[in-house]
């Protein structure tokens, strides 16, 4: 069989078409080639131990037995997992408000290759968020745009303010879409006082005047969380899921809100969102113990908790670890499933011939652990997640000097 037939029998003669051939000629060099570990690649099924050779910023082979000579860097990977670049749907990279971290020295330690920024950016930053943020980074960086730009004239109606700022919102989001991928509202009366349920209706009907994704911070009531599910729709994020607050997905026995469940039955999706203060072992627990598990596992990770209680993205995930969920659950909710929420690179999430060279290698490492959550309860465990290299773009990722 000739490779064109092979392409065609794989159904990926239109990938091959775009970017090339799917593997290097043989006797042709990989730009770096991963020996020994074990591909992990549960969006599409995948597990085995096999050999990942990168050329030209794109998965070019995974197979056994590739020769060390093939690679120009020969990466070691031996006892180690190699999954598809992880992607933290719930990040702040934004210097703005003053709580941004610096992506590429976390990206290098932690296995992220691609961050979403949750709303520290209004429509009149776009510009040097792309500029200073999106232009230059090692990893890939998109961003939900924030609602409005906060008013201090106590003069002025908040309300209407918000309502001015709406058309700008929109429109700067549809002209920079190759970034911005949906608007961020903080919903909570500690957020935005008692007007928090009229600004909450006019960030509905901005994103379906612009066709726009939400995403909807919650904390305290008022509103209740019923109503705020009342303004979900499909492809909507709920972040923050597993929080303590007074709008949250639990009734007050314990059991998952039934608006929580229809709009998860409409295809609303559900975010961890850890963050400094959003994040607790008893409330997750008793959601997973409902069959409640999240969509997509974030960090929130910004200057208040990145030095605890969240730390980076592995050791989230080794939280959702520690609470019941296996390591492929984990996996398929930090890499595929954010990635089709942004939706802007293909084969984004995956790990799959032909598709972006955005790899991570983890590592589950033994021993005597302390995990804690936004409360500061602690739990010791005997093993945890960790990230030993950064692959985006085909390049590795690395601190600043």
């Amino acid at each position: 069989m000739t490779r064109r037939q092979l392409l065609q029998a794989s159904g990926m003669a239109a990938m091959a078409a775009a970017t090339g051939p799917l593997w290097a000629e043989p006797d042709s060099r990989f730009d770096i080639l991963i020996k020994g570990g074990e591909v992990r690649d549960p969006g599409r099924g995948f597990r085995q131990k096999a050999d990942v050779g990168i050329k030209d910023g794109k998965v070019a082979a995974i197979e056994a037995g590739i020769p060390a000579e093939r690679g120009v860097d020969v990466v070691d990977a031996d006892g180690m997992y190699v999954v598809p670049g992880l992607v933290d749907l719930h990040a702040h990279v934004y210097h703005s408000l003053g709580f941004g971290i610096e992506t590429d020295p976390l990206a290098a330690a932690s296995g992220v290759t691609t961050w979403v920024d949750a709303g520290s950016f209004a429509h009149n930053q776009a510009g040097a968020f792309r500029e200073f943020i999106v232009n230059g980074s090692q990893s890939r960086i998109f961003g939900y745009i924030y609602l409005y730009p906060t008013t201090r004239n106590p003069e002025e109606d908040p309300v209407r303010h918000v309502r001015r700022n709406m058309r700008r919102t929109g429109e700067t989001a549809v002209a920079n879409r190759d970034f911005i991928i949906g608007v961020k509202f903080q919903v909570g009366s500690n957020m935005n006082g008692r007007w928090s349920l009229e600004f909450l209706k006019i960030a509905r009907e901005l994103c379906d005047k612009y066709e726009l994704p939400l995403m909807a911070h919650v904390s305290f009531a008022p509103p209740e969380m019923d109503q705020v599910m009342e303004y979900m729709k499909p492809g909507d994020v709920m972040t923050h899921c597993f929080n303590t607050h007074s709008i949250g997905v639990l009734d007050a026995a314990g059991k998952i809100k039934n608006s929580v469940k229809d709009a998860r039955a409409r295809g609303v999706l559900f975010d961890v969102g850890h963050g400094a203060g959003s994040f607790n072992f008893d409330i997750a627990r008793k959601a997973l113990d409902q069959g409640f598990m999240p969509d997509t596992i974030s960090t929130d990770v910004y200057t208040a908790s990145i030095n605890g209680p969240v730390y980076d993205m592995p050791t989230t995930m080794a939280k959702m670890q520690h609470l019941g969920m296996s390591f492929d659950d984990v996996l398929v909710r930090t890499t595929l499933n954010p990635a089709k929420i942004v939706d802007r690179v293909p084969g984004m999430g995956t790990l799959a011939v032909g598709g972006p060279a955005d790899v991570a290698l983890l590592e589950m490492e033994e021993g005597d652990f302390r995990l804690v959550d936004s409360q500061r309860n602690a739990v010791r465990v005997d093993r945890r997640i960790v990230s030993r290299l950064t692959i985006c773009r085909g390049r590795r990722v690395a601190a600043p000097v």
